[in-house]
């Protein structure tokens, strides 16, 4: 099943598309970016075994400009919108950075809607995190932000043509300002233990965006966590290492969760 389309939550319009069959794997992306900002490939790989369900943030790709400022939980429910307006009761949850943010809030403020929780190159927030550089956000040098050097030179062709069909639907001006300080306003540094999904955490050790240390936090404090290191991966190690990254998402969605770990 393959659909775009957008459907009214709340006081936005959410622009979504639904992939592949499964069990419902919902798809959260980061600060500015649109759905297709995931790539093909990493996408066609998940949706063999799930169902996708992929969407745009408020503000951001063809879902509307949001009318007022708003918060990460705001965000997280619109995440849970989309779910209820889909009548999806409840379903696995992989965020990537403002994403993963987002996701963290969704696991806090929906437990009965959420199966797993997967956190791609995430962070707390608060005083608790160590935020790297995200210039190239404002500035639109997307590729020294997303890869790595060795990665964009052995890709530049792929990855120019790939700048070309995403970046038209990037966050700007005041859009891309309430998303700044929505994911400003993000801590869990003080909740993260009452997280109760089993979790999977991924991020790359080149991350200069999100440096590996707030990964390393999230599994520290998360009380059933596994923390996955992707080598050589950047920022966007779900489009540089799609194969890495669909194996680690398959293998832990697929495993059966220990009761006995949790704390």
């Amino acid at each position: 099943m393959k659909s775009m389309t957008q459907i009214t939550v709340g006081d936005i319009d959410i622009n979504y598309k639904i992939k592949g069959s499964g069990k419902p794997l919902l798809m959260i992306v980061g600060l500015s970016f649109s759905l297709l900002d995931w790539g093909n490939k990493f996408t066609e790989l998940l949706a063999q075994n799930y169902q996708l369900i992929l969407f745009d943030n408020r503000d951001a790709g063809l879902t509307s400009p949001s009318p007022r400022p708003y918060s990460i939980v705001d965000m997280a429910d619109d995440a849970a919108g989309l779910l209820d307006a889909l009548n999806i009761p409840k379903a696995h949850v992989f965020g990537v950075s403002m994403g993963g943010a987002i996701a963290q809030q969704f696991a806090l403020k929906y437990p009965d809607k959420l199966d797993k929780l997967i956190l791609g190159c995430a962070m707390a927030g608060g005083n608790c995190s160590q935020m790297g550089d995200i210039s190239g956000v404002m500035s639109g040098n997307l590729l020294d932000l997303l890869f790595t050097p060795t990665f964009i030179k052995a890709n530049s062709q792929e990855l120019t043509e790939f700048l070309a069909e995403t970046t038209p639907l990037h966050s700007r001006d005041a859009a891309l300002q309430r998303q700044i300080q929505a994911f400003a306003s993000h801590d869990t540094c003080d909740t993260l233990s009452d997280i109760q999904a089993t979790t999977l955490i991924i991020t790359g050790d080149k991350d200069i965006a999100i440096p590996r240390s707030n990964s390393d936090l999230l599994a520290a404090k998360i009380p059933n966590a596994k923390l996955e290191i992707i080598v050589e991966a950047a920022h966007g190690f779900s489009y540089s290492h799609a194969d890495t990254t669909a194996d680690l998402i398959r293998l832990f969605l697929h495993q059966q969760p220990n009761p006995e770990k949790r704390l």
